[in-house]
Formats: C-alpha cells, sequence, structure tokens
C-alpha cells in the first residue's frame, strides 16, 4: 500500500482563499476547476478565460456559486491581469503567458493534485502507450480489491476525485506532457514508457516537450520508484541527465542487473528489491499484440510486484485484457480482408510498431494534420516493407509523399494522395487484397478533419462496413 497521506480538499483553502483566481481553458478540467471553487470557496472571485468564445455555452453550469467574469474569444487573456492565482488547463502552451502574467502564481490541477496526494499516486507517462498501461494496472488493483480511482486524460479531471481519495485510497494517474510541465513534484511511483517527437505544435523545441515528460520523475524523491523501457536509449540518456534518487525498474527483452522485469521465451522475469517472480507463458498469453504491449505489460507487471499484488490475479488480468478502442482494435472481417483500427497512432513510431505486429498489412492508411515530426525512417520502414498501397491524406501526407518520391522501393506500389479521410477509406476496400490486412494507423493527428482520433477511429470502422457491403 501507498504511504498515507490524510490530505482533504480543505487543505486547499489557504491557497485558494481571499484571491482572485484565472481559470486559464474552460474546457473539461476548467470546469471541474471551478466546481472544485464554488464548493471551496463560495463566492470566489473568478476570472473565466478561454479562446473559444463559445465555451460559455458548454459551462453546463461549473460557474454557479462562484463570482465569475468570463474573457472569451481573441482577447481572452485580459482576464490573466488583475489575478492571484493562475490555474492553467493543459492545453494552454506556456508560451501564451509569456510577458503576461508576470509574477502571477501559476499552477494546475496535476500539480496541486500531487502536492496533496503524491504518496498514493501512480504516475504513468509517454508518447505512447500511457493510455494502455494506465487501464491495465487500474484493471489489476481493481481485481485485487484494492480501493482504488482512475485520473487524466483516460479518467475524470483530478479535482473531481479528491472527495473519493482516503488513506487507502491508490490513484492511477494517465500523465501527459502538458499535464506534467511546469509540476515541481512528482508521483510516488513514476513510468516512463517512451519519448518520441510529438506535439511540436505546441512547444518551442522537442526538448521543452522531453523535459516536461521528465518531470514524473524529477522530483522524486528516495524511497520512491521509477519504471522505464531500458530499450528505448532516448529515456536512458534522458534520466542520466535528470539523475533520479528514486529507485530504478528496468524494463527489458533481457536478464540485466539490478531492479528489472524482462520478457523471454514467452516468460515474464521480476526482480524488484530482491524479489522474484517468474510469470510462465505471459507474454503468448495475452489478447494485446506487438511488442510495445509488452513494454506496457511489463509496467504492470512492475507495479503490481512493488505494490505487492497477488501473482495469480495478475496474470488473471494480464491474460483478459483485451486492450483500448482505436489501438490496434479489430474492426471485423469483411469480404476476406481484417481491418484494424489503430487512429491513436499520431506519431510515425506507432505506425512501425503496428506494421511489424500485423505483418501481413498490405495496405495503409497516412496522414493528417501535419506537426513537423521527422517521418523520414518510417518511409524507409516502409520501402522495404511487404505493403502494396499507401494511401495518403492532409497535410502530413503530402509531406510524406514528398519523401516518397525520393525513396526507389515504391516504384511497384500504389502510393495515392488522397483528397480525403472518406476517399481514402474507400479506396482502401477496393485495393486490399483477400487474405490481408488492411490497417489505419495515420503516424499523424486527426485535427484537420476530426475533432479526435476517437472520432477518426470511429469513422473508419463505419466507413469499413459501409463500402464493403457490410452494413445490416
Amino acid at each position: 500500500m501507498l504511504s498515507n497521506t490524510g490530505n482533504t480538499k480543505e487543505s486547499l483553502l489557504p491557497f485558494f482563499k481571499n484571491r482572485i483566481i484565472c481559470v486559464l481553458g474552460f474546457g473539461r478540467e476548467g470546469r471541474s476547476t471551478c466546481r472544485l471553487l464554488a464548493d471551496l470557496v463560495p463566492g470566489a472571485k473568478v476570472n473565466i478565460c478561454d479562446r473559444d468564445e463559445r465555451a460559455r455555452e458548454a459551462s453546463e453550469g461549473s460557474e454557479k456559486g462562484i463570482d465569475s467574469r468570463f474573457f472569451l474569444g481573441k482577447n481572452y487573456l485580459e482576464g490573466v491581469r488583475g489575478s492571484d492565482v493562475i490555474i492553467k488547463s493543459p492545453g494552454i502552451p506556456f508560451s501564451e503567458l509569456s510577458g503576461i502574467a508576470g509574477d502571477i502564481i501559476i499552477t494546475s490541477q496535476t500539480d496541486l493534485f500531487l502536492r496533496m496526494f503524491r504518496d498514493q499516486v501512480i504516475g504513468v507517462t509517454g508518447t505512447k502507450g500511457k493510455s494502455t498501461t494506465t487501464s491495465l494496472v487500474f484493471e489489476i488493483l481493481k481485481k485485487a480489491g484494492r480501493k482504488v480511482l482512475i485520473a487524466g486524460n483516460i479518467g475524470v479531471p483530478c479535482f473531481d476525485l479528491i472527495g473519493s481519495v482516503d488513506r487507502d485510497t491508490e490513484i492511477v494517474f494517465e500523465m501527459s506532457s502538458h499535464q506534467l510541465q511546469g509540476i515541481k513534484i512528482s508521483p510516488r511511483i513514476a513510468v516512463l514508457l517512451n519519448i518520441f517527437q510529438e506535439h511540436l505544435d505546441h512547444y518551442s523545441s522537442y526538448k521543452e516537450y522531453r523535459d516536461a515528460k521528465l518531470n514524473i520523475i524529477r522530483w522524486q524523491t528516495r524511497g520512491d520508484y521509477h519504471i522505464f523501457d531500458a530499450g528505448c536509449t532516448e529515456i536512458a540518456s534522458a534520466i542520466a541527465e535528470v539523475r533520479p534518487v528514486s529507485s530504478a525498474v528496468a524494463l527489458s527483452g533481457r536478464d540485466i542487473p539490478g531492479n528489472s522485469v524482462y520478457a523471454g521465451n514467452g516468460d515474464i522475469v521480476v526482480n524488484i528489491d530482491g524479489r522474484s517472480k517468474v510469470y510462465r507463458n505471459m507474454s503468448n498469453e495475452r489478447l494485446i499484440p506487438g511488442k510495445h504491449n509488452l513494454v506496457n505489460i511489463s509496467a504492470a507487471v512492475a507495479i503490481s510486484t512493488i505494490l505487492n499484488v497477488c501473482e495469480n490475479t495478475v496474470a488473471s488480468v494480464v491474460a483478459g485484457f483485451r486492450g483500448l478502442p482505436h489501438r490496434l482494435e479489430f474492426a471485423g472481417e469483411f469480404s476476406g480482408v481484417r481491418y484494424y483500427n489503430d487512429s491513436i497512432s499520431t506519431i510515425p513510431e506507432s505506425a512501425i510498431a503496428a506494421i511489424e505486429t500485423l505483418p501481413e498489412t498490405r495496405t495503409i492508411i497516412l496522414g493528417g494534420k501535419d506537426r513537423g515530426v521527422d517521418y523520414s525512417r518510417m518511409i524507409s520502414f516502409l520501402s522495404g516493407s511487404v505493403l502494396e498501397n499507401v494511401l495518403l491524406i492532409g497535410d502530413a501526407g503530402k509531406r510524406m509523399m514528398s519523401l516518397i518520391r525520393q525513396e526507389p522501393g515504391f516504384s511497384h506500389r500504389n502510393v495515392m494522395l488522397l483528397d480525403s479521410f472518406d476517399d481514402a477509406v474507400s479506396k482502401a476496400v477496393t485495393l486490399t487484397p483477400k487474405n490481408s490486412v488492411c490497417l489505419l494507423s495515420p503516424a499523424a493527428p486527426s485535427y484537420d478533419e476530426f475533432r479526435d482520433f476517437e472520432e477518426r477511429g470511429d469513422r473508419f470502422k463505419s466507413l469499413v462496413k459501409l463500402y464493403s457491403g457490410s452494413f445490416t
């Protein structure tokens, strides 16, 4: 069991009382902040700021109980002036506050929540894999009969959970780079799965993005644990820079000295703090495919060992865990073609991993919004693959096409730049040969045509059925 804090929401009262508070960003998390303020400091003066002029319409009444003023549209940052505290939502870059915030205190739900409950938090981050790992750990702890909550991107805003946390609660917290940026406290157990180029439109540089991720371990203390993929060279060098004082647990494909979890010959072997366990054939007896998911499972096994969860419970949950939607999700088999929805893929590394996991792939749909990441390695990988059809969309697809034209390995393939996502799916259904796989793994965000990757994935599944004539 994680050590206890005994904090309650009332412990935040001195931080908020008699202060003008700026809630910067009025999405799901911002509305959650307003609800807490209304409960904790009724009548508090709150400036609600959002670039979206329609944000108030979606308020769900969350501003009731506080003395609120709205600052919406292009001048939304005017509400920052005169505030004593800024509670920033994750989606707003720190750069937008440059030259405006001055000496105003800037904090976030994540930072304040960790200050209350960090000893009870299992934080999970990584460019990819964090939702799967967070869900798997949550399911293991729930099966074990522990009092457990799930927070962050995959759960509910952490402020909404405060009233449900007591001394025995464990909190599995999926932490994005946006939530981690600016924090000065880290969870007691931290998982760092991987770091790849991502969100380059949000940060001034890749280094700034990388540094935000590293905050999950940067402020740990002795007695804490950080779990990391030893096979990711970027993580190894990053951790060496931070030099955390917490205990390291390496995830590896081979037996290595020190605390480790390694997968070999189908088994998963654990050595942590002198405790050794062998999960026989676990890497084979699983429903979520791919080497990347083996890393996610290994991280969950490491956490379970640290928290003394029964081995049978861990094995049972891992064996039955089917994964999450839009992550190499089987979308059906129609006319002899198997379709997979990997809409969560927003970087080239995830598309490569998807093809490696599904070697029968003959058609892939790539592209979307262009965030400027480097696609050269992915294009080289595709050049040496058995793909027959490469269907490209969006600005990212245009840049991929320019790289493909420089590669001789594509001369015998169908490489097409389509006008829309719908056109790409239609063409995919037409071109994919029987007894093979058609894969949506775009390696780019969805925001050029869709609200988010979920909407893109759902659209893919619907169109596959429509164009293959499989609607009943």
